[in-house]
C-alpha cells in the first residue's frame, strides 16, 4: 500500500515539473513575439529621409557667349508690387562686344549725332557696348529695364551695377514687347576690367536670381566686314 503511495506522489512531482516547464516556454515566446512586432512597426513607420538642401539651390541663368542666343523668363507682379509669376518667354541673342576708351565713345556718339559729354570718364575703368536682340517668344507682354539690372563681376571684383546713362544712338532696349516683338539695341556698360559676366536681372523678381548671363572676352572679338 505504501509503494502505490509512493509511486503516486512520484508521477505527481514529474508531472508538476512537465507542466511548469511548458508553461515557462510558453511565457517566453509570449515575450519575444511583442518585441520582433514592435522592431518591425518602427521599421515601417520610420519617416522617409528629407531631400538634402542642394536640391533647393537655386539654379542660376542660363549663361551665354558672343554668338549665342538663350531664352529667359519674365514676369510680373500685381498691382500691391507682390506675388510674382512668370507670365512670358523672352530670347537673347548677344550680337556684339566692343571695348571703347572714353574718346573711341565719343567718337562713336558723335558718328551717330548722338549727344555727348567729352569729359565723362567711365567710374569703374573701363566703358564697353553690349548689343543685343531681345524677343518676345511667349503669349503675354514683357516689360523689359535694363537699367539699373546690369551687373558686372569677375574672379577679382565682387558684382557691381554697371549700367550708364549714355547711348550710341538706335533703338533701346528699355520697353515693353508684345508677343512676337523684337528690338536690337546696343548698352554702354561701365566695367572694371575685360572680361568678366555681365548678369541681367529681373526686376521685381524676388529670388533675385539672374535671368541671364553674357560671358565677356578678355579681348574685343575680331569681327568679319564685307568690303
Amino acid at each position: 500500500m505504501r509503494a502505490y503511495i509512493r509511486r503516486a506522489v512520484v508521477l505527481a512531482v514529474v508531472l508538476s515539473v512537465v507542466l511548469l516547464t511548458g508553461c515557462g516556454g510558453s511565457d517566453s515566446d509570449e515575450e519575444a513575439a511583442p518585441e520582433k512586432s514592435a522592431a518591425a512597426e518602427a521599421a515601417v513607420d520610420e519617416p522617409a529621409q528629407e531631400p538634402s538642401e542642394e536640391a533647393h539651390t537655386p539654379i542660376p541663368g542660363p549663361n551665354v557667349g558672343i554668338g549665342g542666343r538663350v531664352t529667359f523668363s519674365a514676369g510680373e507682379t500685381d498691382e500691391h508690387g507682390e506675388n510674382y509669376k512668370e507670365t512670358t518667354k523672352m530670347d537673347v541673342s548677344v550680337l556684339d562686344v566692343k571695348y571703347l576708351t572714353p574718346t573711341e565713345l565719343d567718337d562713336t556718339k558723335a558718328l551717330t549725332l548722338t549727344e555727348f559729354d567729352t569729359t565723362n570718364e567711365p567710374k569703374h575703368g573701363q566703358y564697353l557696348t553690349l548689343t543685343l536682340m531681345l524677343k518676345n517668344v511667349g503669349d503675354a507682354p514683357a516689360k523689359i529695364t535694363t537699367y539699373g539690372m546690369m551687373k558686372w563681376q569677375d574672379a577679382d571684383h565682387a558684382a557691381q551695377d554697371a549700367t550708364t546713362l549714355d547711348s550710341v544712338g538706335g533703338p533701346s532696349l528699355d520697353r515693353t514687347y508684345a508677343p512676337g516683338q523684337s528690338v536690337m539695341g546696343a548698352l554702354v556698360l561701365d566695367v572694371a576690367a575685360k572680361g568678366g559676366t555681365v548678369s541681367y536681372y529681373r526686376t521685381k523678381d524676388p529670388s533675385e536670381e539672374p535671368a541671364f548671363i553674357v560671358t565677356l572676352p578678355s579681348e574685343a572679338p575680331w569681327i568679319r566686314r564685307s568690303w
